[in-house]
């Protein structure tokens, strides 16, 4: 009996992080896994990886439209996968892939699962930044979301907290799968282990910062929801205080940048290094680090410092990805409650000696747990059980199909 062949539909592209992921997929010889793919939303600083791969794919052109501020994208893949003898569907939790929904209700249709691999809750990080129409666009993405929910026969969900907003929403609970969403971490720890024989004073010295200094870094994207303005003013703050020794370190690229670059009006305690691709650069600088600090959004960016042993530190918001659940307040990193409160928790953490020690080794005492291998057996479980779930008949999906 040939091996089942299983089509992936999500976020459009490889991005580089999702590459090792989709490597170890293609490992697995009982199911054959192929992956779509094209470039990324312009404008999303995705950066999508580059063939050869070590994965069965197939290269396809994305279209993209803007529509009152949001995207939406066309694959050409309707063709290929509906005849392409494929026994499931793995699409995204994005409804702006059009493609995506017309191919989930001809599996429907044809008996076969539809997975949706997702977070469970849907989240609109430009919330309150869009123009009323924008919003009201928003409500209608919302409910397409949902409906998608309501499609899909299963759940692959990135953390527990999203398995329990899917099951909240009516996909039955036996039906959800939890991946613990994750990165291929392993060349971090040990670019991490490698960095740690560096001396960490002579390391300052290399990138400009104060020997006695407590750095805070932001590694990421410079956009406006990652909110790395707050982190300037509060540093700001707290020098002018002149309670402690404060300076930051900021790596990475973006619309923001200039105007975050003129925030900081050159000051030698905020430092712009531009985008580190390098591995080895790149834990250099987590090594002259005591805690990475995204004041907004937080996404993969708490694997890349728990990798490196450090805290994360962050405010409260309701529009995090779903990896802010690895992030335990008091034991790897500090949750603020607010933005207003950021300079406070900063105070504190820079004043104690202890919390640093302590924040720091949960940090490396969490990475033990984001193992990719877990994910890619945990991806391919709740493959295998909802086809298997298909082929012994019991085909019932979602909530609104149920038993079709």
């Amino acid at each position: 009996m040939r091996p089942p062949r299983i089509a992936i539909l999500h976020q459009g592209c490889v991005p580089t992080y999702r590459a090792a992921f989709f490597e170890r997929l293609g490992a697995i010889a009982e199911r054959r896994y192929v992956v779509f793919h094209g470039d990324p939303e312009p404008g999303s600083g995705v950066v999508a990886a580059s063939p050869p791969f070590g994965f069965e794919h197939v290269r396809v052109r994305n279209r993209f439209w803007s529509v009152f501020g949001r995207t939406l994208v066309y694959q050409p893949v309707l063709a290929r996968i509906a005849g392409g003898g494929f026994d499931a569907l793995v699409i995204g939790h994005e409804v702006k892939y059009v493609s995506n929904f017309v191919l989930a209700l001809l599996f429907r249709t044809l008996g076969k699962p539809v997975l949706l691999w997702g977070f469970g809750q849907n989240t609109d990080i430009m919330k309150g930044r869009r123009s009323g129409l924008g919003e009201a666009v928003g409500a209608v993405v919302t409910r397409a979301q949902g409906a998608m929910l309501r499609v899909a026969t299963d759940f692959l969900a990135y953390t527990p907290k999203g398995a329990a907003h899917a099951e909240e929403a009516g996909m039955p609970r036996d039906r959800i799968t939890v991946l613990n969403n994750t990165i291929d971490i392993s060349g971090e720890v040990a670019a991490h282990a490698r960095a740690q024989t560096l001396d960490r004073a002579e390391l300052r010295r290399e990138f400009g910062v104060s020997e006695d200094a407590v750095v805070l870094l932001f590694v990421g994207r410079l956009n406006g929801p990652k909110r790395v303005d707050a982190l300037i003013e509060a540093v700001r703050d707290l020098r002018r205080q002149q309670e402690v020794r404060i300076e930051t370190v900021i790596v990475g690229s973006g619309p923001e940048e200039s105007r975050l670059r003129a925030m900081a009006g050159g000051q030698s305690w905020c430092r712009f290094l531009g985008p580190i691709h390098d591995r080895d650069r790149l834990s250099r600088v987590f090594r002259i680090g005591d805690a990475l600090v995204i004041p907004g959004y937080v996404g993969l960016a708490v694997n890349h410092a728990f990798a490196h042993g450090l805290p994360v530190i962050t405010c409260h918001s309701d529009l995090h990805s779903p990896e802010i659940e690895y992030v335990e307040d008091g034991v790897n990193g500090l949750i603020l409650p607010s933005l207003g409160e950021l300079a406070a928790g900063l105070r504190r953490f820079a004043a104690s000696d202890d919390l640093r020690l302590k924040l720091a080794s949960g940090a490396l005492r969490s990475r033990e747990k984001l193992d990719l291998q877990c994910m890619v057996e945990a991806f391919d479980r709740g493959v295998r059980m909802a086809i298997s779930r298909s082929r012994s008949g019991n085909r019932s999906g979602g909530p609104v199909l149920e038993g079709g």
